[in-house]
Parts: structure tokens; sequence; C-alpha cells
């Protein structure tokens, strides 16, 4: 055969070329809509496993909330277990939002632990002290009720994502 007799033979005619055009075509369709569900899913969905540990962890967070009049020896009893509880809740994460509820569930936690220390601290503070003015106190104090709003937010948020 020739090369002329060969470059008159159509390879590939106009039918087959829709045919794969319109193949390929519905294939990137099916993987965009694919890619939308699987982020839909990943970025809106809480998993049930997520769902129960942090509610857990939630509700003996907010059982450490009476700061004020809580004593140091009654915050820590509450406390106990709740390392575990964060754990199980970090490893029950599969999707984006599990992983945000953790992550806002550790941050609500450490901010607790923060305002306890400030609040003792505060509470402990000598009246008599020459070294602490009135001025000092008060700043303090407003800087306990910032982290108590920043509490309430974190608190809304996840009972919000939560319940």
């Amino acid at each position: 055969m020739k090369v002329r007799e060969l470059l008159q033979i159509e390879i590939w005619s106009k039918k087959a070329l829709r045919r794969i055009l319109v193949g390929f075509g519905i294939f990137i369709v099916v993987l965009v809509i694919g890619f939308g569900v699987l982020y839909e899913v990943a970025y809106h969905w809480l998993t049930p496993g997520e769902r129960r540990t942090g509610s857990a962890v939630l509700a003996q967070i907010d059982a450490i909330q009476n700061l004020e009049t809580m004593s140091r020896d009654d915050f820590e009893a509450r406390e106990i277990g709740l390392p575990e509880r964060m754990r199980a809740a970090n490893d029950a994460a599969r999707t984006i939002r599990d992983m945000e509820v953790s992550a806002t569930l550790f941050v609500y936690l450490l901010k607790t632990e923060r305002e306890r220390a400030d609040v003792w601290e505060q509470n402990h503070l000598k009246a008599g002290d020459p070294s602490v003015t009135d001025s000092d106190r008060e700043l303090r104090w407003k800087k306990i009720e910032g982290e108590k709003k920043q509490l309430r937010f974190y608190r809304a948020v996840l009972h919000k994502a939560l319940d």
C-alpha cells in the first residue's frame, strides 16, 4: 500500500469522534458532580461519632464553667477524664467539619482553663499588696469579662453544631 492510499483511509470518522467527545463530556460532568458532593459532605456533615463524643466533651466542659464559686480541687475533680474524652473526640473526626468541631472544643477547653487560672489568681491577690493597684485589679476583671464573652461565643458555636 502506498502512502497516498493510506492517507485516503478515514481512521476517525466524524461519528466516532462525536461519540468519544460526548463520552468524555459525560465523564467530566460526572466527575465534577462527584467532587461537588464530596465537598458538601466534607464541609457540612458532622458524623454521628463526632457528634456523640463532642457532646460528651462539651457537657463536661460546661460542668466546670462556674469558676468564681468553684474551688481548685473541685475544678480538678470535674476535669478528670477530660483529656481522654478530648482524644476520643479528635479520633472520631472524619470530615473537615468534624475536625473544626474538635479544634473548637480544644480551644474552648484551653480558654476555660486559662480563665480559671485568671479568676483564681485574681481572687487570691492580697488586698493590702502595694504592688497591685486598684486599676490593676480593675483591668484584670475587665480581662476576665472579655474572656467570659469569648467563652460564651465558643459555647454557642459548639452547642449550635452539636445539638
